[in-house]
């Protein structure tokens, strides 16, 4: 199938000008923007999803479909893999079309236990007398004293589900829920037109949701059962239906996710000829939901040519997706995840998602009474295979056909996409609402800063978005009348000692600021007038005197990781600083959450 290519703005990624208003604390701002941002373009094989574990180390791990687990680690591609099932004398999968190692999920302790888990389709088992080529096993590995490989031998299977005779709809995503057990999707066994009749057959493993306790074992006697069925799980005891069974009516549920907010489920589900869907479950479900497969196909009665079609639907009760599209859009949907990385921006709470064959990105937009609208995002060249996100909340896809995986980024101000020196920083004070910019939808990153702004800058990174200093009554300065909207910031922070202006009882507020001046602001607003950093020397950079009476400012930020310099070992202690350094020291020296 061809791929349009429209939409692109230059080489560094797709740039989009979606004309939403943004939210509190940029009130101002009239548009919010998004771009894809390529992260890993060369070394993957086959990625088909993403994660991570949770663990503080901000690491990202990509599944590949052939059997190993990749680690990107503080942006570099680590060449060992974490796990490797796929490869000869540990080959545990059989890989190709919709096979392969499909799932893998953190125990939510893991930074503690290690445990982690994975979905894949068994390879047959020459020992054994059943054709076992393509059953699903769920599994538990462990990590070994290297944080970044597995123990290969730690493997314990916990769940097998026979899916043999045909080789698509696996399902495959693993994901623990906000109540700690691990939801399981599958697909409804492979065919066309769920011939095995699993959809609506509760007792069946397949075309489920399937949620499990994996912190204890009620099957001792059974070593492919290594598990409990959690409390509420709606068809546990004597009720009809399979106890492991949390929903059911899916085709092939390919990408579910949790949104880390609320705790609702939404869930990806395959189509077969004509629609694909997005469903949503809110959080505190009981479960038990019906998705119609297959008496339903999104929200439009199904038939197919199985002669199958009225078994199980008489008067079936089922619930429709919250967003479905056709196949003059795309051909296979991949579920996605909210978006939750920037609480001030205005896609907050919007959910992504994308097609595999087309490459098209929509997000889904909460509107009353639980409607959700699909707002194009971008038809672009991805095959889209797989969603997963950051520990910090940034979104990322995996791209099947090029091997690459992508940054699905929304950003605040349009000349300060994430390709911006300071990018991250610039997000960390807005997020703060320290600025909403220069006017309109910009920031003016290259901009030096004045001496008027810094003084706003500084005293509410400080003191936080809510603070107003007293208003003037008498100017402290001979160039900063009350008139000056700057005078009741640049009074505030001669009160607190910071500054005594730049002298001759003037104080020069459209001056800009020096990066050495910058030091001594910093450490003065945040540790109070009464603080004197170590002496120099030694000093910290080539360019910084010893003898300098910003030595010591400079020093100390530097100790503290606020600055590495401006390059050459040198500070540049008498370049101005412009808005995108300003917002690196900010956020760095008053601890501003960086997204």
């Amino acid at each position: 199938m061809k791929k349009s290519r429209v939409g692109f703005l230059g080489c560094s990624g797709l740039l989009l000008l979606l004309g939403v208003s943004a939210g509190s604390p940029a009130a101002a701002l009239t548009g919010t923007f998004i771009t894809t941002v390529p992260i890993v373009t060369s070394g993957l094989t086959g990625p088909i999803g993403v994660t991570n574990a949770a663990d503080g180390s901000n690491r990202l791990f990509i599944v590949q479909q052939c059997g190993q687990i990749r680690i990107l680690s503080g942006g570099t591609l680590l060449a060992t893999p974490f796990l490797d099932i796929g490869s000869t004398g540990s080959n545990l999968i059989t890989c190709g079309g919709e096979r392969g190692l499909l799932g893998l999920a953190f125990h939510p302790s893991y930074e503690t236990n290690g445990f982690f888990y994975v979905y894949y389709t068994r390879h047959d088992n020459p020992a054994t007398p059943d054709n076992e080529d393509g059953d699903i096993v769920v599994s538990r590995f462990h990590v070994s004293a290297n944080p970044n490989v597995a123990d290969g031998a730690s493997e314990l299977i916990l769940l097998t589900i026979e899916h043999s005779s045909q080789g698509n709809h696996n399902g495959g995503h693993l994901a623990f829920g906000p109540d700690g057990n691990l939801y399981i999707g599958t697909g409804d066994g492979g065919g066309g037109g769920d011939p095995f009749e699993n959809g609506q057959n509760k007792d069946a493993l397949l075309a489920k949701i399937l949620r499990i306790d994996v912190n204890s074992d009620a099957f001792p006697a059974d070593p492919l059962r290594n598990y409990a069925i959690p409390a509420g799980n709606p068809f546990a005891g004597p009720t009809a239906g399979a106890d492991e069974v949390w929903d059911f009516g899916l085709r092939n549920p390919w990408h579910f996710s949790f949104d880390r907010m609320t705790g609702d489920l939404f869930i990806g589900d395959v189509g077969q000829n004509l629609f694909e869907e997005i469903d949503r479950q809110a959080a505190g479900s009981p479960g038990g939901v019906n998705y119609g497969w297959d008496c339903r196909e999104a929200a439009h009665n199904f038939s197919d040519t199985n002669g199958d079609m009225n078994v199980n639907c008489g008067p079936v009760v089922s619930v429709d997706p919250i967003m479905e599209y056709d196949h003059s859009l795309g051909c296979s949907v991949t579920g996605g995840s909210v978006f939750r990385n920037l609480p001030s921006h205005a896609m907050f709470g919007n959910y992504f998602f994308g097609d595999f064959c087309t490459g098209r990105l929509w997000r889904g937009v909460p509107g009353g009474g639980g409607t959700w609208t699909r707002t194009d995002v971008a038809d672009t060249a991805f095959s889209v295979s797989g969603f997963g996100e950051s520990e910090t909340g940034r979104m990322y896809f995996t791209d099947l056909a090029a091997n690459t995986l992508q940054w699905l980024a929304p950003f605040t101000f349009a000349d300060a996409p994430p390709t911006t020196f300071g990018w991250a920083f610039i997000e960390a004070i807005h997020e703060a609402g320290v600025t909403a910019g220069c006017g309109g939808d910009n920031f003016c990153p290259s901009s030096p800063v004045s001496r008027g702004e810094m003084a706003v800058f500084l005293l509410v990174a400080k003191e936080g978005a809510g603070f107003n200093p007293p208003p003037c009554t008498t100017p402290m300065f001979n160039d900063v009348p009350c008139s000056n909207e700057f005078a009741p910031w640049i009074n505030e922070l001669a009160r607190r000692g910071v500054t005594s202006g730049c002298g001759g009882g003037n104080y020069c507020p459209g001056s800009p600021v020096s990066r050495g001046e910058m030091a001594v602001f910093l450490l003065a607003t945040k540790e109070g007038s009464g603080f004197t950093p170590p002496a120099c020397p030694p000093s910290s950079f080539g360019d910084v005197a010893a003898g300098s009476p910003f030595c010591p400012w400079v020093k100390e930020i530097a100790n503290r990781g606020v600055t590495a310099g401006c390059g050459g070992g040198n500070f540049c202690p008498n370049n101005p600083v412009n808005r995108s350094q300003m917002a690196v020291f900010l956020a760095t020296a008053f601890g501003l959450p960086v997204p």
